[in-house]
């Protein structure tokens, strides 16, 4: 299958997985602020282990989201595949996180590297505006970014979800589930 077919086909998975992405940033958010108007003078570290819960917690209901949309497309194309209309890919899953994780690498990257720069005007300028963004878009990400304080905590919400996808959907492929097999709609 070449690029020009694997978009025609998943096009509006990539479009899902995106809406998905931007749905879970506003929940991160939700999780993640009230912990961040608590008052930490002597407790920081509770509070940090605590934001990294919510944060880890966030990745696994995210990893659900991603699932019950991508271990379905997997079993339907399984079929698709046995019955002689479609050449399976079982790496299907993967390409699709990553192409919904494009917007994330890039930010990640303009992010990253106006980090570094910001000691002159313009990439500080850059660099707030980038940042902004970032926490907004990778909002999953931002108990590891209050934790860590490192611009590259927000690269797992660029590689995770593409493992997820891509995990998801070989499961799907193969029959296979650790959660039970996802209703059909």
């Amino acid at each position: 299958m070449n690029f020009k077919e694997f978009w025609q086909r998943y096009k509006g998975e990539i479009v899902k997985l995106l809406v998905t992405h931007a749905a879970l940033a506003v929940f991160s958010i939700m999780c993640t602020s009230p912990l961040l108007v608590l008052d930490t003078k002597g407790n920081e570290s509770s509070v940090n282990t605590i934001i990294l819960i919510v944060t880890v917690l966030v990745f696994i209901f995210y990893y659900y989201l991603i699932r019950s949309q991508l271990w379905m497309l997997g079993a339907k194309n399984k079929i698709s595949a046995d019955g002689g209309r479609l050449k399976l890919n079982p790496l299907a899953g993967l390409y699709m996180g990553l192409f919904a994780s494009a917007p994330s690498f890039l930010l990640n990257i303009v992010n990253i590297f106006a980090y570094f720069y910001k000691d002159y005007e313009f990439w500080r300028r850059i660099y707030g505006v980038s940042n902004l963004i970032e926490v907004l878009w990778d909002a999953p990400a931002l108990g590891l970014i209050i934790v860590t304080g490192s611009p590259f905590a927000y690269i797992t919400v660029s590689v995770l979800p593409a493992l997820f996808a891509g995990i998801a959907y070989y499961c799907g492929v193969k029959g296979f589930s650790l959660f039970g097999v996802p209703k059909n709609r």
